[in-house]
């Protein structure tokens, strides 16, 4: 079986006496989209924090390309090539969207010898391909607190994307949006995971059944279920534990 571009083993974390992940067993396919579903108080937040580094595992593996990563913190996860974003867009209100892109793109920089023709090319490159990429070229000039809940999220994924990442972690990207709104934040999701690998944590049923490959869905801290989504929907387990809720 070809390496996986992301797995955990036996990943757990504990808050107390509280296991909010427990023993959690996954495997993202390389270029696919990995949905992680469940009901409110899963563990699917704190196991993105756990990817992310944000959060220490209590016991358990994280590898990332085959590398042992489980202690890594965030920013070195991400000059390996993880990008995070979370519930609430989370961006700086007093930038503009150019700004903003242009020092998640330097991020990248940090931890070497500053090279100003060779990085600053790179840099804005990938600046203004990230703008473009989430339709925001128009707004490069606008401060990021001028811009609508949708084109926040728009430019979060444009902060991800300035950081030339291969796994994205993406956090419930149509919370808080109108039909319209995340409409288009979805066709960017589908736009962008042509070329990456998403694990994404949603809400919207049918939006995780448009994009997703892969569905796990998680339960008291631990996997129920994963597989394909005609799978997981057919599957009468979580619909017991999950779906059944949303039915009438």
């Amino acid at each position: 079986m070809a390496e996986a571009l992301l797995e955990t083993e036996g990943l757990t974390r504990r808050f107390g006496a509280l296991a909010a992940v427990d023993g959690v067993t996954l495997r993202v396919e390389r270029g696919t989209v990995h949905a992680i579903i469940g009901p409110n108080g899963a563990g699917k937040s704190t196991l993105l924090n756990l990817l992310s580094g944000e959060l220490r595992a209590s016991s358990g593996r994280v590898r990332f390309r085959g590398e042992d990563v489980t202690r890594a913190p965030p920013d070195v996860l991400s000059r390996k090539g993880i990008g995070r974003s979370y519930q609430t867009a989370n961006v700086f209100p007093e930038l503009t969207c150019a700004e903003s892109v242009w020092l998640a793109a330097h991020s990248r920089n940090a931890g070497r010898l500053f090279q100003p023709r060779r990085d600053g090319a790179d840099t804005a490159a990938r600046e203004e391909d990230a703008l473009r990429a989430c339709g925001l070229s128009g707004r490069r000039l606008s401060r990021a607190a001028e811009l609508s809940y949708g084109e926040q999220r728009q430019l979060e994924v444009a902060m991800m994307l300035a950081t030339d990442p291969e796994l994205l972690l993406v956090d419930e990207p149509l919370a808080g949006l109108g039909h319209d709104e995340a409409r288009m934040v979805l066709a960017l999701l589908r736009e962008v995971a042509q070329q990456r690998t998403l694990v994404l944590i949603e809400h919207d049923m049918d939006a995780v059944f448009a994009v997703a490959q892969t569905v796990t869905v998680l339960v008291n801290g631990r996997v129920l279920e994963s597989g394909p989504p005609a799978a997981i929907r057919a599957s009468p387990r979580v619909r017991e534990a999950y779906l059944g809720e949303e039915e009438p």
